[in-house]
């Protein structure tokens, strides 16, 4: 049965990469959006990026709707959060409702257990018939363009006129309100080889006040042709028997109303968490444009197009703070034709700020999202790595040796899981041992990433590998003495 979701259009599992924290989205994000729940959401999210195309361009409709139609997200949050409640509530009063039994128990005392369970199996039917007419009249109300949110409106409506789903509510209606004293049911029988009752099922029910057509006929049994009756003279034995019949052939009816709306209640269940992306990424992208930070929906491309070119790109975890967007430098990546950028410069004079930006750019525009750039164009990653030698604090000062050997290990672990069109971000990777030693290392890491097809950001203060690489086949950047975190090409 099909199943909706706003995040995704086909189905597809998305890469995980652990480069969230490295990169500080995490910080950035705690500076957007408050509520932990969403935030977490959001960078779970963000952590597994899409990997087809069209699943990135589906998600950047729907954000696009919502951005442009501010009540349509504040509408459908309503209606998502109270409908992923209905099944909730569902089982809170089956439980509410549930005493218990045993063969000991009456027949008479199992029958009514069993009417008060189909009375609240029968509410629910007609409750999700209501959520589909509701989430269909919010819908049309807005010119929507996202095909996930018009695949849904058009979904609800289709539903609302389906004679089946009406069918079912219409059968559920008979037992919501009237006692099985305002009835009479027919029950067709199946006796097994030993001629006991092996099963009963109900075939027919009728008002006693006013007589009705056979309304259960085509969802649960058919009335046999010409069946065989027995005359039964009436006694206490033969009442408890057709009592117990009866109470069978309704735990039928309870368990197909049950599987049958189940089965369509899942259609929609689990929506109001994906909201929690849309509402975080809402809450990014106005502090942008309030702070008035540049955004533009990048281009995105196909994996073998194998490019990333980005104009006046700002920092995410800057943005997201108080540092006013004048004071935010711009910076350019162009990593088309080249194998990777490698990045020199002084001690804090936006380095890593750089490396940072373009990773943060390249995952939010692989979650569907807007980034900070005046124009981007963006192949989609198979794989996304990191390496931040910073980050290694359990390493006592002066323990180069030591570090250098864990930095190769964590290295070889990356190389191991390399995959073609992946990504790798390294921020000053082998600086803890001696320039030569870490140089030539380095140098033989970078030269076999052009051969596996995998592009590279790397920033570090061995200088003496700029003078190694080929200038035609890496982008060689450094700070711009001009001006503080502004890089230039080297050429």
């Amino acid at each position: 049965m099909k199943k909706f979701s706003l995040l995704k259009k086909t189905d597809e599992t998305p890469l995980f990469c652990d480069v969230v924290y490295d990169l500080s989205i995490d910080r950035a994000m705690a500076n957007l959006c408050p509520d932990q729940k969403r935030r977490e959401y959001f960078l779970d999210t963000i952590a597994h990026p899409l990997t087809k195309r069209e699943n990135i361009i589906y998600r950047q409709e729907i954000f696009r709707d919502f951005v442009t139609q501010p009540t349509l997200f504040t509408d459908l949050r309503l209606l998502f959060t109270r409908y992923d409640k209905i099944k909730s509530d569902w089982q809170e009063m089956k439980l509410s409702g549930s005493h218990g039994g045993s063969s000991s128990v009456n027949p008479e005392a199992m029958l009514d257990h069993t009417y008060a369970s189909l009375k609240v199996t029968a509410i629910f039917p007609n409750t999700i018939v209501s959520f589909f007419r509701s989430l269909y009249d919010t819908l049309k109300k807005y010119p929507l363009e996202a095909e996930g949110l018009i695949a849904i409106r058009d979904y609800c409506e289709e539903r609302i006129g389906n004679n089946s789903l009406n069918e079912i509510v219409r059968i559920a209606q008979l037992f919501r309100y009237k006692s099985p004293e305002a009835f009479s049911f027919g029950v067709v029988t199946k006796i097994g080889e030993t001629m006991r009752v092996a099963s009963a099922e109900l075939f027919d029910i009728e008002e006693y006040q006013e007589k009705k057509p056979n309304v259960l006929t085509k969802l649960f049994a058919k009335k046999p042709k010409g069946p065989t009756e027995y005359p039964v003279e009436p006694d206490d034995n033969s009442y408890e028997d057709s009592v117990a019949l009866l109470n069978e052939a309704l735990t039928g009816i309870d368990s197909a109303l049950t599987q049958i709306t189940n089965g369509v209640y899942e259609i929609f269940f689990g929506l109001s968490r994906e909201m929690f992306f849309y509402e975080a990424a809402l809450l990014y992208y106005d502090k942008m444009t309030g702070s008035r930070v540049p955004l533009c929906v990048p281009e995105i491309l196909e994996a073998e197009e194998d490019i990333v070119v980005i104009d006046r790109l700002r920092d995410l975890l800057l943005a997201s703070g108080e540092t006013p967007v004048e004071k935010i430098v711009p910076n350019d990546v162009d990593i088309n034709g080249t194998a990777g950028i490698l990045v020199k410069g002084l001690t804090d004079t936006g380095k890593t700020v750089y490396l940072r930006s373009c990773a943060a750019a390249q995952l939010f525009g692989q979650a569907g999202l807007p980034v900070l750039a005046d124009r981007a164009r963006l192949s989609i990653r198979t794989a996304y790595f990191s390496h931040f030698s910073s980050a290694e604090e359990e390493f006592m000062v002066g323990d180069a040796a030591g570090r250098f050997d864990q930095e190769a290990k964590e290295i070889a672990k990356i190389m191991d899981r390399l995959t073609p069109h992946a990504m790798v971000f390294l921020n000053e990777t082998f600086q803890t041992t001696s320039y030569r030693e870490g140089t030539d290392a380095i140098f033989h890491v970078l030269s076999v990433l052009p051969n596996l097809n995998v592009k590279f950001l790397f920033v570090t203060h061995l200088t003496a590998l700029f003078k190694k690489m080929d200038k035609t086949k890496v982008c060689l950047m450094e700070t711009d003495d001009t001006g503080k975190y502004k890089l230039k090409r080297i050429v």
